[in-house]
């Protein structure tokens, strides 16, 4: 594949015109059970090849699924005239690196048998059902495998390569009991079949649904406010426009006009780690194919960086941070890696505080502009390190840079997300709004 790249590109340098491949390909398994069956199985595969042309400071994208000689001549062409028809960008360009960087993780393991895999997909329903006898449904059950690679060639010489093999279960329980019903999910990823813990998903699922079952809601007032890992994760990443150049860029980021200011609690850094050594998938470069490094955000409340890609870069007169995002088929963009939380002063957590485990709405309820948010919230309300509340039917509502600016650092102990994409110290928010009661 590499060498019908580089005829492409040779092509392109011909017509003296830079530009980029991007080849993607990805095979897929997917299953779901209802009734102790198999309901819902997939197999899919797929293969694409994206080009993007800078002609003139204009730029044009085309793709192609199939590999023959003409198909690839006429995605070349259909580049070419995009970028005629396409208004002038002065700060896109091919980035001039040259050399190879590549990323073929490889996970030894036995090849199990359709039959195991399929009985334990059949398990993410059965065994939900067969622990309580108030689960009516698991709404949200599947098991899936996908294999992904991705090339990347540039007109400059750069080349890199990337390919995975990612496992996914979900599980789930709806339950009902006196009228009352509740619901609640998780799921799990391994590089490996035998690396999947079935019986964490299954219990979870249950142990959270079953509590749920008694919620109620909070008072109306201000409150300490602790969220999981994947809640928190989940405000940041509705926030993520916060520390991207691309929304500077576009005037929509608040903190246009931050950098060297402080932001946030003093207490409070947050980095960006591509090779975070417990992140579940280490990340070398990007979708221009520059080599990632650990990127400082916020130091000790300081705003010290956006992210950045190259047309960011050009335009704020910056280095890029290695933060492109792009597919075969889509503009350029930008994107972090692995958001690392760490904390200074330490404070006791408080005695009342209420624990977010679940969120709804969070999008459609956010303002990326302002920072302000509401969102429907369930968990836990805690008293003197005992649980004396499940919560539900209840509205948070808060700005996400004032929120951290009002936080404490409870632990220096990391904990991550359920997808090891996101880690942060404990941490509590103080004087949150909850409209409940």
């Amino acid at each position: 594949m590499k060498t019908l790249m580089e005829n492409v590109i040779t092509e392109l340098l011909s017509k003296r015109v830079e530009g980029d491949l991007i080849f993607s390909t990805n095979k897929s398994l997917k299953m779901s059970s209802q009734k102790e069956m198999i309901s819902d199985y997939k197999v899919s595969s797929s293969q694409i090849l994206g080009l993007r042309v800078i002609k003139d400071g204009k730029v044009g994208i085309s793709y192609t699924e199939a590999m023959d000689e003409e198909s690839l001549k006429l995605m070349v062409l259909q580049a070419l005239n995009n970028a005629e028809n396409s208004h002038p960008n002065p700060h896109e360009e091919i980035i001039d690196i040259k050399g190879e960087l590549l990323d073929h993780e490889k996970y030894i393991e036995d090849e199990v048998d359709i039959k195991i895999k399929t009985q334990k997909s059949i398990e993410l329903e059965s065994k939900v059902k067969s622990l309580d006898s108030r689960v009516i449904a698991v709404p949200y059950n599947s098991f899936s495998e996908n294999e992904s690679s991705l090339m990347y060639l540039s007109s400059k010489g750069r080349f890199t390569s990337f390919s995975d093999k990612i496992y996914s279960i979900t599980s789930s329980a709806l339950m009902e009991d006196k009228g009352r019903k509740s619901n609640y999910y998780d799921y799990h990823l391994a590089h490996r079949f035998c690396d999947l813990n079935f019986e964490k998903v299954i219990n979870n699922s249950l142990f959270h649904a079953r509590h749920l079952l008694s919620e109620s809601p909070l008072k109306t007032g201000k409150y300490s406010v602790v969220f999981s890992e994947d809640c928190l994760k989940g405000i940041f990443e509705c926030f993520s426009n916060m520390f991207s150049a691309k929304s500077a860029m576009d005037k929509v980021n608040p903190w246009l006009d931050k950098l060297g200011e402080s932001v946030i609690s003093k207490e409070i850094s947050i980095q960006d780690v591509p090779d975070y050594p417990n992140a579940f998938r280490k990340s070398l470069f990007d979708s221009e194919g520059v080599q990632q490094k650990s990127l400082d955000l916020i130091c000790d409340g300081v705003l010290n960086s956006f992210y950045h890609n190259s047309v960011t870069a050009k335009f704020f007169n910056k280095k890029t941070t290695g933060h492109a995002i792009r597919g075969p088929i889509s503009s350029i963009g930008i994107s972090g890696t692995h958001i690392v939380i760490s904390g200074n002063k330490l404070e006791s957590l408080p005695d009342n505080y209420f624990e977010v485990i679940k969120m709804d709405g969070l999008f459609s309820g956010a303002n990326r502009v302002t920072g302000n948010f509401s969102v429907a919230v369930k968990g836990y309300l805690w008293n003197k390190g005992e649980r004396v509340q499940v919560v539900g039917n209840c509205t948070l509502s808060g700005n996400f840079m004032e929120m951290f600016k009002n936080v404490s650092v409870n632990s220096l102990s990391i904990k991550s997300s359920t997808d090891l994409t996101f880690f942060s110290v404990p941490l509590s928010f103080q004087d949150l709004s909850i409209a409940g009661l």
